[in-house]
């Protein structure tokens, strides 16, 4: 359980689905859902994509601890986030992030 006042920085849910396999007509399948507690952000910010092209991306979603997320894998949003199942751009590590000073995992959108 996370500490209370790092919990309050984490108003959101997620919905992550692992990419496992992609057959011959590119359609994907995915594993089991697993619920992550986030902070979700509609910030605009220019990122470089798995293809190394510059893509601006529309959401950021900061989950307070180092995981392996596949960018295949399918996203969840919140429904206030509209598409709430954008394809993930980019997912980074990311340490020490602001006053609550975690090693987190941001996934752009």
């Amino acid at each position: 359980m996370l500490d209370p006042a790092i919990d309050e920085l984490l108003p959101d849910e997620v919905i992550i689905e692992p990419f496992v396999s992609s057959s011959v007509t590119q359609a994907h399948t995915y594993g089991a859902a697993v619920t992550y507690r986030a902070q979700v952000v509609g910030e605009w910010e220019k990122v470089i994509d798995s293809k190394g092209r510059e893509v601006v991306s529309a959401v950021s979603v900061l989950i307070p601890d180092r995981v392996h997320i596949d960018p295949r894998s399918r996203i969840t949003l919140p429904a206030s986030f509209v598409p709430n199942q954008p394809p993930i751009i980019v997912v980074r590590p990311v340490g020490g992030v602001g006053s609550i000073g975690l090693d987190s995992t941001e996934i752009r959108c």
